[in-house]
């Protein structure tokens, strides 16, 4: 498991600097870190999940889960909360292989840097580029057949539902949110 785990988490943290641009400050210290990651996900998920860090090259878990959900700030900055499929499509991209058959869940809740919309691989383009505030995304199969949601990377509004690299075997279902009132 800690084996899977370390893996898991230097290919997302990696992924992090290649997915997107430009990047936020990653926390050094424990406490800064602890506290960047619960921006990620609802206080729940994040009270029970696995949380990681990596500082050095080295991976430390710095809380060890019980919900499935495994939450990080990846390269860029970014604070996430993933559930098992949605960590495993993550690795996937990073290694460019083909995705779990798997629906996945990903919170972002503290939004991100700004990626393309294009291509996961097409990162230096800047093309399609969209920056998406608070969101969660689903990831999986199913969102080949949801119909309803803009697909076009010229069009992406981050202020509404879309599918986040159309036509590629990455795509996925973005849903912004904001918070309650």
């Amino acid at each position: 498991m800690r084996t899977v785990l370390s893996s898991t988490l230097a290919l997302l943290v990696g992924m992090g600097a290649a997915l997107a641009f430009p990047t936020a400050e990653v926390p050094t210290s424990e406490a800064a870190y602890v506290a960047k990651v619960k921006t990620a996900a609802p206080e729940e998920i994040v009270a029970k999940a696995t949380i990681v860090m990596t500082q050095d090259g080295k991976e430390r878990s710095l809380q060890t889960g019980t919900n499935g959900f495994t939450c990080f700030v990846a390269g860029d900055g970014t604070p996430l909360c993933g559930d098992d499929a949605g960590i495993a499509w993550f690795k996937a991209i990073g290694s460019k292989s083909d995705p779990p058959n798997k629906i996945g869940f990903i919170y972002m809740l503290a939004g991100d840097t700004g990626t393309t919309n294009h291509d996961p691989y097409q990162k230096e383009t800047h093309q399609h580029w969209v920056q998406t505030g608070p969101h969660v995304m689903i990831v999986g199969p199913m969102v080949r057949e949801m119909s309803g949601y803009p697909r076009n990377a010229d069009v992406a509004d981050a202020t509404q539902p879309y599918v986040m690299y159309p036509g590629t075997k990455y795509e996925h279902l973005m849903l912004p949110v904001t918070a309650a009132k």
